[in-house]
């Protein structure tokens, strides 16, 4: 078959390479979907077993409990798992004291228990969201009908017995499974926060708004500071729990937020005044070396190695600019603007400073995570 048609054989060798990188591929991009499933599915079917062998009542509540303490991260697991048990330990403490306290058995009766029940729980869980799973536990220790028939001192022992468990498992989970660190998803996640800081330079530097609004950069760049915000707070608690040793990715976070707020200022500052065509040319190129900056930094946070500590276009680009201002001052030019005109000219200079320095910062913080790391 394969002497007698050649051109067969290419086209299935072909067809095949092309499946297999389509399927690698779409793997890579999966694979943290994938590997969040298959923690969360081996959790679940642990913690099954463990409940079944220690004869607790009502097991599907430790699976539920390890579901939810199952995150994409150890520091997500650990801040889920506490808040899970404290609200737990708490709404089953307090319930099954209301529940022998108050008697419930009529309707009225009924409604007056719940309102002191879940009354002051509520408060809590308002001040506080690690409560708020407190006064759903002080609903079912007090109203289900197996608080009634155990006693709800004993369902409310079985069901601290029952989250407990599913907590317990759901860490061990995390931390076995393919475990996911904080810190390294933050990197990855300021990778992702300066590409698009990076593509608002791009729009900025061709003085194209209509660009950045349709594309809805400054709102993407907004959700991936959140993003990583909260990711910096799960790796703190990795860190405090002992579980990590890597760098703490709260100073890049910091740097990639001054970062957006010096796109923020330049975007109005170059909205309000006409540059003209001899400082548009010094500042596209100041505005292109900033985003060609960012990727690169986010280029060596993905593969977490060292970025460029300096880039001498951008100072090379700020350095014309300022000449284009001086050039225009000694040609008088200058007079025909306003008081106002004249002052975003000179304020894009210093943000353009600003800039570049951030940038150095951001290189440096990079940097650090590899040394630590």
């Amino acid at each position: 078959m394969t002497t007698r048609f050649p051109f067969a054989q290419r086209l299935r060798t072909w067809l095949q390479t092309r499946l297999q990188t389509r399927l690698q591929i779409r793997l890579t991009a999966r694979r943290a979907i994938l590997t969040q499933a298959a923690r969360m599915t081996v959790a679940s079917l642990a913690t099954y077993v463990f409940a079944e062998a220690l004869g607790l009542p009502q097991a599907f509540w430790a699976v539920v409990s390890a579901l939810i303490v199952t995150q994409g991260s150890l520091g997500g697991s650990l801040k889920a798992a506490f808040d899970r048990f404290l609200g737990s330990v708490l709404g089953a403490v307090y319930g099954g004291a209301v529940a022998l306290a108050l008697p419930h058995q009529g309707s009225v009766s009924s409604a007056v228990a719940l309102v002191v029940a879940v009354a002051p729980l509520a408060v809590a869980a308002a001040h506080s969201a690690g409560f708020r799973v407190a006064p759903i536990t002080a609903v079912i220790v007090l109203l289900s009908t197996t608080g009634a028939t155990l006693g709800p001192l004993v369902f409310a022992l079985d069901r601290i017995l029952e989250v407990g468990l599913g907590c317990a498992i759901g860490l061990a989970a995390s931390l076995l499974v393919a475990p996911a660190r904080a810190t390294r998803a933050a990197r990855g996640q300021a990778a992702r926060t300066a590409r698009l800081l990076a593509d608002q330079f791009d729009a900025l530097g061709r003085l194209d708004d209509a660009a950045i609004d349709a594309a809805e950069l400054p709102l993407a760049t907004r959700r991936s500071l959140d993003r990583l915000e909260v990711l910096v707070a799960e790796a703190a608690r990795e860190r405090r729990s002992r579980l990590a040793a890597e760098a703490d990715p709260g100073p890049l976070a910091r740097t990639l937020l001054r970062l957006r707020h010096d796109a923020v200022v330049l975007r109005r500052a170059t909205r309000e005044v006409d540059l003209g065509p001899d400082l548009a040319g010094p500042w596209l190129s100041a505005a292109q070396a900033a985003a060609l900056r960012l990727r690169a930094i986010a280029a060596a946070l993905d593969a977490r190695g060292h970025p460029p500590a300096e880039d001498p276009a951008l100072a090379d680009a700020i350095a014309a600019y300022r000449a284009a201002i001086d050039e225009r001052r000694r040609r008088h030019l200058t007079r025909d603007l306003s008081i106002d005109g004249v002052g975003q000219i000179f304020w894009i200079a210093f943000s353009l400073d600003q800039l570049r320095r951030n940038l150095d910062d951001l290189a440096a913080r990079a940097a650090e995570g590899v040394a630590t790391g």
